[in-house]
């Protein structure tokens, strides 16, 4: 059970130092066949190199299917720069900055039902003209409705420095954006 689970995981390792994400069907479909395979082998050799190389396909699809469900939730190119209407939720306490606040939102509904937005949002919030900060503080677990205008993340591509996009990743965070009006809490 050791060997297999090791196997599994060298899938998953294989596959983060590839350059780019393969489709995870060749990888999984043959991992099934391979263990569907093993047990009808008499030789404990044989059934255990089925078992392996079954296990080490499987955590190479099991990895790139994760991670394609994962990039899948991406802002559509033709949504970017555009004022969109939207109601949600934040989810973390704001981060002030000199100018405003930073806060992820977590999208409930989009007032146009043809738009489809990723469900973690980063937006900024601007105070405007003579004030000093943001006119109503933001909490975290208050339903807010606003108009935003997002783009996809984008981070520097410095060797060795922080990845800024992968960050956002890491955080389910897929659309960066600003607030354009004055948001009515809802809640």
């Amino acid at each position: 059970m050791r060997l297999a689970i090791i196997a599994f995981t060298a899938g998953i390792c294989l596959l983060q130092m590839l350059p780019a994400l393969p489709p995870p069907w060749p990888a999984l479909v043959p991992g099934a066949l391979l263990l569907g395979l093993a047990p009808r082998f008499s030789g404990r050799p044989a059934r255990m190199a089925l078992i392996l190389c079954g296990c080490f396909a499987l955590g190479i699809g099991w990895a790139a299917l994760r991670a394609e469900w994962r990039l899948a939730e991406n802002l559509p190119v033709e949504h970017e720069s555009r004022d969109i209407a939207l109601t949600g939720i934040v989810t973390e306490l704001p981060t002030r900055f000199t100018n405003g606040e930073r806060f992820v939102f977590a999208v409930e509904s989009v007032d146009d039902p043809k738009i489809s937005l990723p469900h973690r949002l980063l937006l900024s919030r601007y105070a405007r003209g003579e004030e000093a900060t943001p006119p109503e503080p933001l909490r975290p677990g208050q339903l807010w409705h606003m108009t935003v205008r997002l783009k996809r993340p984008h981070g520097n591509a410095n060797p060795h420095g922080f990845d800024y996009e992968a960050w956002l990743l890491e955080r389910g965070i897929r659309a960066t954006g600003y607030v354009r009006d004055r948001p009515a809490a809802t809640l």
